[in-house]
């Protein structure tokens, strides 16, 4: 079996340990065409980060 290397440090931010993070904010939406925008806004986000959020589930 191999092991993995574990990131430390990503973008000169040292890593720590998994903590339990709460969301600073909420969204609520009432139409179908906003539930798509908020939709569509997470993907890009998790489109632009995803070798963060993939090193950060990794550590």
């Amino acid at each position: 079996m191999t092991q993995q290397k574990r990131i430390t440090e990503l973008y000169g931010v040292q890593l720590r340990a998994r903590e339990i993070i709460h969301p600073k904010s909420s969204v609520s939406v009432a139409t179908p065409a906003q539930k798509s925008e908020v939709l569509r806004a997470a993907r890009k986000v998790i489109s632009e980060h995803r070798d963060v959020l993939t090193a950060l589930k990794n550590r």
